[in-house]
């Protein structure tokens, strides 16, 4: 039994959820997003959500209805209009067991919501999926169940970004800041020299007048003894 109700905001930020199903019935992976801004473009396919798309792309919707699906056993049931795109599998297969990806795309880096779903298919049971007061979804052996997960995708991949890129630029900007410092050392050394240098010439040429001068003096006596007598 297809459940036509939406789904909570829940969505938005749980990164993981476990899903069951039973052989030979339909499997329904849930997923919503909120249309406030309108509706968009959004993929399913098998495997984690990668960094862009779909891996094994399945189905493909541009917001209003789906432009590419892979088997006839993929649907998407629910109102696309509003945000709800849960996948059904019909007549599921044990083979159909794995892992989904619901990304719905949004502008801009690391925007997308990317929700990763597993599924078991179990050879036995009666298939019927209904939601509960809990927010589970519940029928004897099929069932939904959310797992929060601390390290979401689109988080870790955006901390790990912003790390790399601090790292770089912290790195860029002590390269700066030594080279700059080994520069006006240099430059300072420099200027030490040559203000020695002028010291030790200002020195020989003081000594030489003085000498000139004592010179000058003796002179100046013996001419005055030549004078006396």
């Amino acid at each position: 039994m297809q459940n036509s109700g939406s789904y909570p905001d829940i969505y938005a930020v749980v990164s993981y959820v476990q899903v069951n199903g039973v052989v030979g019935h339909p499997a329904t992976l849930p997923c919503t997003y909120s249309t406030a801004s309108g509706v968009t473009t959004m993929c399913w396919g098998r495997g984690a959500c990668p960094i862009s798309h779909c891996l094994e792309e399945i189905v493909w919707t541009n917001g209003s209805h789906v432009t590419f699906q892979k088997h006839l056993r993929y649907k998407l049931k629910g109102k696309l209009s509003e945000g709800d795109v849960s996948l059904t599998i019909e007549n599921a297969a044990q083979t159909d067991s794995g892992q989904y990806c619901c990304r719905v795309e949004h502008r801009g880096w690391f925007n997308d919501m990317k929700l990763t779903l597993s599924l078991e298919i179990k050879p036995d049971g009666n298939g019927t999926v209904t939601q509960s007061s809990d927010g589970l979804w519940h029928n004897n052996q099929t069932h939904v169940s959310l797992a929060q997960n601390s390290w979401m995708t689109t988080s870790k991949g955006l901390y790990i970004g912003i790390c790399i890129t601090a790292v770089v630029l912290l790195t860029v900007l002590v390269v700066v800041i030594t080279k700059k410092y080994l520069c006006i050392r240099n430059k300072l050394e420099q200027l030490n020299m040559v203000s020695l240098n002028d010291s030790q010439t200002g020195a020989l040429q003081s000594a030489a007048e003085v000498g000139v001068q004592a010179e000058d003096n003796i002179y100046i006596i013996e001419d005055n003894l030549y004078v006396m007598d």
